[in-house]
């Protein structure tokens, strides 16, 4: 009687032969308490070959189960290696314009879960404070932070109609960003030192400076051999961009009153 014996009592079969089986991971004395335990439950063949089989389903089970994980494993790297270099700028042999598709893909879906990300605790309070305190400003607002990353995902796809909702939201952009220069150029802090803390002064060189970013994103996007990537024509480049820019300008002025 060792000191295994009262604990082996209350295995089942196949866990007994498991230890047997498995002997170099059990002392000696556990497995020839094992051994023992089989011998006084004096079991037949056809018992002995069940308990094998359980033994062996589950060995196959496990086997399978690191099987489905290693395929999955390999099946997200595979596909996360091709996601990256499908998107990635930075490749030899691929043309210009693809190039130039990747580039503002990665720019702006970076931008796009930027954009969601700071303004999340605002979106929240939009969105619970009810429907009555909505205006013009935030329904803009709330349509331009939705469409962005849809924007940007069907660019990805090559789609033309992720090009044009693109190319609208870039104008857009462009033109807020000139706009808020032009509101932020002769803007002198108030004299509630609070209501400055709150609401900071910013640079107007700071939307300057976003103003050229959009500018030239929308100008790479425009470019004849991109846009004709996406199937898209002269005419409709310029209705894009025009009148992009003259709904942005009616919205502003609407905004002033």
């Amino acid at each position: 009687m060792s000191e295994f014996t009262e604990l082996y009592k209350t295995l089942s079969i196949s866990e007994l032969l498991k230890i047997i089986s498995e002997s170099e991971k059990y002392k000696s004395v556990a497995v020839e308490t094992a051994k023992l335990e089989i011998e006084s439950r004096k079991l037949s063949q056809h018992d002995l070959q069940e308990a094998r089989n359980q033994i062996k389903a589950k060995e196959e089970a496990k086997k399978l189960k690191k099987e489905k994980l290693k395929n999955k494993e390999d099946w997200l790297k595979q596909n996360a290696f091709t996601f990256f270099e499908t998107i990635s700028p930075i490749q030899n042999g691929i043309q210009t314009p693809e190039r130039i598709i990747r580039l503002i893909t990665v720019l702006f879906a970076a931008i796009a879960i930027y954009k969601v990300y700071r303004e999340f605790w605002f979106i929240s309070y939009i969105l619970n404070n009810g429907l009555d305190n909505w205006d013009l400003s935030t329904l803009v607002y709330l349509l331009e932070l939705a469409l962005f990353p849809i924007a940007v995902i069907l660019f990805w796809k090559r789609k033309k109609i992720g090009w044009i909702l693109l190319t609208l939201l870039v104008t857009s952009s462009a033109i807020s960003s000139l706009g808020l220069f032009f509101d932020n150029f002769n803007r002198q802090p108030s004299s509630l030192p609070g209501l400055d803390k709150l609401f900071p002064t910013v640079s107007p060189m700071t939307y300057f400076t976003a103003f050229i970013f959009y500018g030239a994103s929308l100008w790479l996007i425009c470019k004849k051999s991109v846009s004709s990537f996406f199937k898209v024509s002269e005419q409709t480049v310029f209705l894009a961009v025009s009148l992009t820019i003259i709904a942005q300008l009616i919205v502003i002025l609407l905004l002033l009153d």
